[in-house]
């Protein structure tokens, strides 16, 4: 497999070699054809030797090198093409824009010029000349090298393991263990013709084979068990192969060596009416390992005895889905089991006084392993012999890849980077970018992929970047490359092991500069990437940790990570010496910086495709950003001064995704519109204006935006065409669309909105509110609806009938203050939450509400701030699933309650002052109770259990004299104005 970063990027230069428009371009230009084609050509030799390179480089530091300085020129020549494709798409621009009716703005004349301008042909040709002096130089050192065409050398592979384990070297899993031997010794759960299947998985190292040869030699399985059988598949699974192998093990000579039925019949005999158990060790999710295949293998294991089990290995998530197995993740070793066994391993035999001086060096080495047992072995084993502390220390300030391979470490995690597929070890390889145990988030992670030109669709398939990306991702989270973070508590965010991050480094760190802790890294001018991390201590960022970075002339990425969310400081000479200089440049963030404004030469950046001015002071973009025609992601989110867009951003023909959430300033799109960026597929917030340039039928074309839409200022919308013309029916890829009649800056204070007076009260309203929200029907795949200060007085018919909103789960209604009647959205199948508030003439709600249904999925129910809602209807069983239930600050309700509510687990009453004749029946499983200013709301209980048989967390109770007795010890507990209260006694 050749070196996966150099083969991708060899593959984007010979087809944007061979592209027309580039080469009708060049001719143009009257650039030789000729000298891009010997360029061609002495690519060619290099990528000849890529496979036998990438195996030596990890044990040869020259390999290494020489790779390092073909990847240099590599880029230079990507950068070149890139550069004469940006000038060629700049140039159709132009044209398109020429034939425009009426004046171009300012800068588009100063673009138009730049353009017609004569193209610096030789210059071109010069920096192609260099480059193919470079890899004739390069071509000649392959050869002094040994490096040789096609397959070269095979990666080392991995020993067969065997059944037998040292059971003194092996310290924790404890629990795991137990788990497992419970569930081997237990009945089938898959039913008496099956065979249980548990699939083991870890990355390597995790000691996932130790674990199986634990409960394969234990004494309760030899009782257990009739036949038991150890086989080692490892990376190819060959269905002929692993049948004999499984006959092998149980004693059983093959009787063919080629015939797959005989064999399998074979097996079928040796197994019958036996319970056995069979160990699969190291498993990989290979091409040959399919549903078929797997089937295949299990077809001779079924005429066995109830209660077989089959234990599988396997680094990948993908081979226990294949497989249909239960699945076990093998986590890290505890810090105190990981020393016991370092502790085992390299202090054995050693003098009790070296030891003690020892010591201290080796509890920070075993603390680099991050719960390895493989990496804590190997290390062990190194260390034994080295008996100086000076040696010791050296091992403490190396990293593991830098070790003698020899020990383990390196050709295990090797081995799962070698079977990755090409481009997915590119985009592993990127990561290296980051500080070691960041948490980095799914979604950005991807986008940043793309916009570094990292995602490659397969041949003959027009699919999403972003999916594609996906696909990428989940294979390295499968193969353990890719770990949840447990700390953020978010399911998007993730983590890197920090020997997965040194593999990274290893492979890719010559390309990547990191400031960290105010230390500057030694500058490599071959460097592609920058990251500054900032630390929180640190509120301004001066200009000279910046300074030596300018040595690196081609770096495409300037990131940074930062550890608070505080807004920073930034020296105005990055943008005056040094942004300026960084022509390559592709991704640019300068999220979380106090910037009021970017200088005009931003728009020179022709490369660029990721900008991140997320949580900034910047009132107003440049126009000249209109001229980075490769600009493939704008972030924004929460630049709360951002008063416009750029008047011609309907320029940014590349633009796939514009984050413009919480940009509460934000008064008017642009005048050369948003509809013409048909590549969008992120549309966070779409304004309304009254001027021509931001109509809601600018939303025509875009058909491909996907996620959540949050159109604002409805209440400039005047015209039922405009709203039908924008086409809200066909944009199939929303997942949540909010319709909303306020403004940004309303929004920006929700709980001030909401308690204005004019807002959720009676509302101007003319006759086409009510046609101009009817013509906004979304398609049927809208998942969550949100329609806020509508002035209309009725709702649509869609609004409510399954045909139309089939897949709806989530509904809000808020602040729609001339209607008097819901919408019967209880007819919607699986819609699971519901929040109304601020509707202000509704004062019955009813069957109106119900339709024909009863909400049959709903789990979340909210009313709140109705001041005028008196009388809730509630007739049959409602709300079979509710489980959360909030009512609060409805002054006049009054009357019922629903009350078979058996699923419920929090309620909240508050502010309900006039509930006098109600009762509401809970659930003991209630975790949740709030219950303030409620009246004489009677609580009782299903089953005649009594309130101590509550099993909540949270208890608030106010003015409830009906109360004697409380449940026992709750977390929390608020009681205000009981007339008695009796504790239970535990």
């Amino acid at each position: 497999m050749a070196d996966a970063v150099l083969s991708t990027l060899l593959k984007v230069l010979f087809q944007r070699l061979a592209s027309p428009d580039l080469i009708n371009f060049i001719r143009r230009r009257k650039i030789s054809q000729e000298l891009l084609n010997e360029l061609k050509r002495k690519l060619v030799v290099v990528l000849n030797v890529l496979n036998d390179a990438e195996v030596k480089q990890f044990s040869n530091d020259q390999v290494k090198q020489w790779l390092v300085q073909v990847k240099d020129v590599v880029y230079d020549a990507e950068d070149l093409l890139d550069e004469i494709a940006t000038d060629a798409l700049r140039s159709q621009i132009e044209v398109a824009d020429s034939q425009i009716a009426f004046g171009t703005h300012q800068v588009w004349s100063k673009f138009s010029n730049w353009v017609k301008a004569p193209f610096a042909t030789q210059s071109m040709e010069s920096r192609v000349k260099e480059m193919i002096a470079k890899l004739e130089a390069i071509a000649r050192e392959k050869v002094e090298l040994g490096l040789k065409e096609g397959g070269g050398e095979k990666p080392p592979s991995r020993s067969p393991s065997t059944s037998l384990v040292d059971e003194s070297f092996v310290y924790g899993r404890d629990e795991i263990k137990d788990e497992m031997r419970q569930w081997l010794l237990s009945d089938n759960t898959r039913g008496k013709r099956d065979t249980d299947v548990i699939c083991i998985v870890g990355m390597g190292g995790a000691g996932k084979t130790t674990l199986a040869q634990l409960l394969y030699n234990d004494e309760k399985m030899k009782e257990h068990f009739h036949v038991k059988a150890w086989v080692c598949v490892s990376t190819e699974f060959h269905l002929l192969r692993v049948t004999k192998l499984i006959l092998e093990a149980i004693d059983c000579k093959p009787t063919s060596d080629e015939n797959l039925d005989k064999l399998q019949c074979q097996l079928k005999e040796g197994l019958a009416n036996k319970k056995f158990l069979l160990i699969l060790d190291d498993v990989w999710q290979v091409e040959s390992l399919n549903w078929e295949s797997w089937d295949s293998l299990r077809a001779p294991l079924l005429g066995a005895t109830e209660g077989s089990k089959l234990v599988v290995t396997s680094r990948d998530d993908s081979v226990a889905k294949t497989i249909k197995a239960h699945t076990r993740h093998l986590g890290e070793l505890s810090p105190q089991h990981c020393w016991s066994l370092f502790q085992k391993i390299a202090f054995q035999d050693r003098d009790s006084d070296v030891c003690r001086e020892l010591e201290p060096i080796g509890i920070q080495i075993v603390d680099k392993c991050r719960g390895l047992p493989l990496a804590v072995k190997s290390l062990g084993h190194l260390l034994y012999s080295k008996v100086e502390k000076k040696e010791w220390e050296d091992v403490l300030n190396s990293e593991v890849w830098h070790l003698q391979s020899c020990f383990g470490i390196l050709p295990s995690l090797r081995l799962s980077y070698h079977h990755l597929s090409l481009p997915v070890k590119q985009c592993f390889a990127y990561c290296s970018l980051f500080p070691p145990d960041h948490q980095f988030d799914k979604e950005e992670l991807i986008l940043l992929w793309m916009v570094e030109g990292l995602l490659h669709p397969p041949h003959s398939q027009e699919r999403r970047m972003e999916k594609i990306g996906e696909s990428y991702f989940n294979e390295l989270l499968a193969k353990s490359f890719f770990q949840k973070s447990i700390r953020s508590g978010k399911e998007s965010c993730f983590v890197m092991h920090d020997l997965i991050h040194e593999l990274a480094q290893h492979v890719f760190g010559d390309f990547c500069i990191r400031v960290e802790d105010d230390k500057v890294q030694k500058v490599n001018e071959k460097a592609r990437h920058f990251l500054y991390f900032q630390s929180e201590f640190d509120h301004v960022v001066a200009f000279n940790k910046f300074e030596a970075f300018v040595k690196a002339k081609s770096v495409r990425t300037f990131l940074d990570v930062k550890t608070s969310s505080v807004i920073y400081g930034l020296s105005q000479r990055v943008f005056q010496d040094i942004l300026p200089k960084m022509r390559c440049l592709r991704v640019l963030s300068l999220r979380e910086y106090h910037i009021m404004k970017l200088p005009e030469s931003i728009g020179d950046l022709k490369h660029l495709r990721y900008l991140d001015l997320s949580y900034t002071s910047i009132q107003k973009l440049p126009e000249s950003i209109c001229c980075l025609c490769n600009l493939q992601i704008m972030i924004l989110r929460n630049c709360r001064s951002l008063i416009e867009l750029p008047s011609r951003v309907g320029k940014l023909i590349n633009l796939h995704y514009l984050d413009l959430c919480e940009c509460y300033s934000l008064k008017e799109m642009s005048t050369y519109g948003i509809g013409r960026l048909k590549n969008l597929q992120r549309l966070t917030d779409f304004v309304v204006d009254q001027k021509s340039g931001s109509k809601i039928l600018e939303l025509r074309e875009l058909s491909e935006i996907r996620g959540t839409l949050h159109i604002s200022n409805m209440k400039n919308v005047t015209s039922v065409n405009d709203a039908l013309l924008a086409n809200m029916k066909d944009k199939s890829y929303l997942d949540e669309l909010i319709l909303n009649w306020a403004n940004m800056k309303e929004m920006s204070y929700p709980d001030k909105l909401f308690r204005n007076r004019n807002f959720g009260f009676i509302q101007q309203h003319d006759a086409t509110s009510d046609d101009i929200l009817n013509k906004l029907q979304p398609h049927p795949n809208l998942k969550q609806l949100s329609i806020i200060a509508y002035p209309g007085v009725r709702f649509p018919n869609w609004l409510g009938d399954p045909s139309f909103l089939n897949n709806l789960v989530s509904f809000q209604l808020a602040g729609c203050g001339n209607c008097s009647k819901l919408p019967p959205v209880g007819q919607l199948a699986h819609l699971k939450c519901l929040r109304i508030s601020r509707m202000t003439k509704v004062e019955i709600v009813g069957t109106e509400f119900y339709g024909n249904a009863s909400f049959q999925s709903l789990e979340t129910l909210l009313f709140e701030d109705m001041p005028n809602w008196e009388t809730w209807l509630c007739c049959g069983e409602l709300f079979p699933h509710l489980q959360n239930l909030s009512i609060g600050k409805c002054p006049k309700l009054t009357g019922k309650l629903p009350e078979d509510l058996r699923s419920l687990k929090e309620l909240q009453i508050y502010e309900c002052p006039h509930l006098v004749k109600a009762s509401l029946t809970v659930n003991p499983v209630i975790r949740k109770l709030k219950m303030v200013d409620f009246g004489e709301l009677q609580l009782q209980m299903f089953d005649h259990y009594d309130f101590t048989a509550l099993q909540t967390s949270e208890i608030g109770i106010s003015n409830v004299s009906q109360w004697k007795q409380i449940p026992v010890a709750p977390r929390q507990l608020s009681i205000i104005g009981c007339d008695s209260v009796e504790v239970s006694p535990t």
